[in-house]
């Protein structure tokens, strides 16, 4: 463990400003003395829970950290039937594409909302451990680390996976492994589990060969000849090409028997995520996280069509009768004015989840993963930036699908849903919030309502550019 570069790098977490000198030595604690699988795909989430840290603190600190190379993103898409993590080597960008899960055989749609994990693992320039180096892998004890989601919450089926291989090891760079073993009839896999890939052949009772050979090529490719076996006594041989030793396993294959048992279990997990995952850190909450704007910008955004999102709550700003306000005030105090009403903004978006995706004169976009947190921060803003200068501000607010983008090296967001919270807003009078019902009556809204006693009212609105008239509510 290189203390010295853990230390400094730290060092610069802690002079960012807004972090507690106590926070962050907790961290650097965890770091230099937690074991090598709990620095391996780490989940803020599942950090915050295990050292009492709040959440958003816990996010932002591995933010800073992979900001000051302690730790390194790992990106993967989660099968919805086995909870596999398909690492992606090429953060976001790649996410435009289907992964396929070997183990399932199935092709996952990446859904930056759902099944998108965003993960840290230890920069090795901080601390080495195992997962840096595969010659100190263990199959039986670190394949099911490397093939699944740290946050799959029911892990029987998984811990069972490869309860008795038949055949496991290293195989070193260049060599050529070879071994004789008995074989029953069944469905078996071999597996290389650093980098997903695995091919399956079936043991019968009579009919087959009794050799079957592997190579691995470049990228872990797995070349199978063969794979039909007679039972009984078998002959296996694996030759790794590869340039670093690869881990691998043979073992009874998990996949559900048949096209339509995992067809029906597909079915059963699609309403059940939630029961089947611990809540991790998705890719939705990522990009509308401040610190992640601030500290990476756009530079994971596919250039190519950007990334879909289901469901995002936008939220815009503006103030009233800045012209005005440049008159009365004059240009220095009021320009002073304005940028103190933008930190305010920024700070109570932040502290929310939410982030600041760009302004535009003296308005506001803001964006954030859930309608509650969105219009809390309405409501806080609201009051607060009252409190400045008799400074007026009027706030809209909507939620649904919407597309993000790279618009010149920033995260953007477009879509109608960035067009009706902005119409939403222009409707708003002063110091008034305006939101739909898909902010409204979203799960939370109505406790932010209750603990903050606005006085509201619901109305049909036509919106300038959108067919039909619009449920809102609005709150003074």
């Amino acid at each position: 463990m290189t203390t010295a570069i853990l230390q400094s790098r730290l060092a610069a977490v802690k002079n960012v400003g807004h972090f507690d000198a106590e926070a962050v030595d907790s961290f650097a604690r965890y770091i230099a003395e937690a074991p090598d699988e709990k620095l391996f795909r780490m989940n803020p989430y599942r950090y915050a829970r295990e050292t009492g840290t709040p959440e958003r603190l816990a996010v932002d600190l591995f933010l800073h950290a992979a900001h000051a190379g302690v730790v390194e993103f790992s990106w993967g898409v989660i099968c919805p039937a086995c909870g596999s993590f398909i690492t992606t080597d090429h953060a976001l960008r790649a996410l435009g594409e289907d992964r396929f899960c070997t183990i399932c055989e199935i092709a996952v749609p990446p859904v930056i909302d759902d099944n998108v994990e965003v993960t840290f693992n230890v920069a090795p320039s901080a601390r080495v451990i195992r997962f840096h180096d595969s010659e100190k892998l263990d199959f039986l004890r670190d394949s099911l680390t490397l093939f699944f989601s740290p946050s799959v919450a029911d892990r029987t089926h998984i811990d069972r996976a490869v309860e008795k291989p038949v055949w496991f090891g290293t195989a070193p760079a260049g060599a050529k492994l070879e071994t004789e073993t008995s074989l029953a009839p069944g469905h078996y896999v071999l597996a290389l589990p650093q980098y997903h890939s695995l091919r399956r052949f079936t043991v019968e009772e009579k009919a087959g060969g009794s050799t079957l050979d592997y190579e691995v090529l470049a990228g872990g490719e797995l070349v199978q000849d063969g794979d039909r076996l007679a039972a009984g006594q078998v002959h296996m041989t694996l030759h790794n090409r590869l340039s670093r030793p690869v881990v691998f396993g043979a073992f009874t294959d998990p996949r559900p028997s048949s096209p339509e048992a995992l067809a029906a279990k597909l079915d059963l997990l699609a309403g059940q995520s939630g029961e089947k995952f611990h809540r991790f850190f998705s890719v939705k909450e990522l990009v509308t996280t401040q610190a992640f704007r601030d500290l990476f910008r756009a530079e994971s955004i596919p250039a190519q069509g950007g990334l879909a999102l289901k469901n995002l709550t936008v939220l815009f700003t503006d103030l009233k009768g800045s012209t005005e306000l440049y008159s009365r005030m004059g240009d220095m105090r009021a320009y002073a004015l304005v940028g103190e009403h933008f930190g305010i903004l920024r700070d109570v978006v932040a502290a929310r989840g939410g982030a600041v995706v760009k302004t535009i004169g003296d308005a506001v976009m803001a964006s954030f993963p859930t309608p509650a947190p969105a219009l809390e921060a309405a409501m806080v803003m609201n009051r607060e930036v009252g409190r400045v200068g008799d400074l007026e501000l009027k706030i809209g607010l909507h939620a649904g699908p919407c597309i993000a983008v790279d618009l010149n090296e920033r995260l953007d967001y477009f879509g109608q849903t960035v067009n009706i919270a902005a119409r939403v807003q222009a409707i708003a009078d002063s110091r008034q919030i305006v939101c739909t019902d898909q902010v409204r009556d979203a799960p939370g809204a109505a406790e932010v309502i209750t603990a903050l006693s606005p006085v509201g009212a619901r109305e049909m609105a036509a919106l300038k550019g959108v067919d039909g008239h619009v449920g809102v509510w609005r709150y003074q």
